[in-house]
């Protein structure tokens, strides 16, 4: 289990962080893969994101409302 924070995200379980991709390209590295857990505020979700190509979906979202479980 891995928390990984978030700026943003969107459908899909998309995340928005910092920019460079530093988490997308660590989590692509990893084997197995962790399960992924955002840790977000409901504010943060954008319904307009575009994820980047090298983007990772989450498996989970969690924000000041509880678990969001991506779309």
């Amino acid at each position: 289990l891995l928390f990984v924070p978030c700026v943003g995200y969107g459908p899909g379980g998309y995340r928005l962080g910092y920019g460079g991709g530093f988490y997308d390209r660590t989590l692509a590295t990893l084997q197995p893969s962790p399960y992924t857990v955002g840790l977000g505020y409901t504010q943060g979700y954008l319904d307009d994101f575009e994820p980047e190509p090298h983007d990772l979906p989450l498996d989970g979202i969690l924000n000041d409302n509880g678990v969001v479980w991506p779309v």
